[in-house]
């Protein structure tokens, strides 16, 4: 849902099927099988983390497993935060991002922007 909320809010197009299915049948991402095994592992199976990560690692380098460990656990550190503070997201489907914010009570703020 993030990802295509704020892709609606900065007018971008998206196209999400990319990320969706099976990591094998992704040919438009680089060593999707092994990013997708990478994530898998972060969130539902930490004793084969290791071995996701050397994986990564011999299919491309070390840089590159650091970085995707860090978007992993930057999402992961979001959904924390957001379960911490209470945050709900509403249940019915809403047309903007104006919308969500405004029922989330964010524009309540004062840091909020207009």
């Amino acid at each position: 849902m993030m990802l295509r909320a704020s892709s609606s809010a900065n007018d971008l197009q998206v196209d999400l099927s990319l990320v969706m299915g099976e990591a094998g049948e992704n040919e438009a991402v680089e060593h999707a099988l092994e990013l997708a095994d990478l994530v898998d592992t972060s969130v539902s199976d930490l004793g084969s983390l290791a071995a996701a990560r050397s994986a990564l690692v011999e299919a491309t380098d070390s840089a590159t497993m650091l970085d995707a460990a860090a978007v992993v656990a930057n999402f992961e550190m979001m959904t924390r935060i957001a379960d911490g503070t209470g945050t709900c997201h509403p249940s019915e489907r809403l047309e903007s991002m104006a919308e969500m914010t405004t029922s989330m009570g964010l524009d309540q703020f004062v840091s909020a922007r207009s």
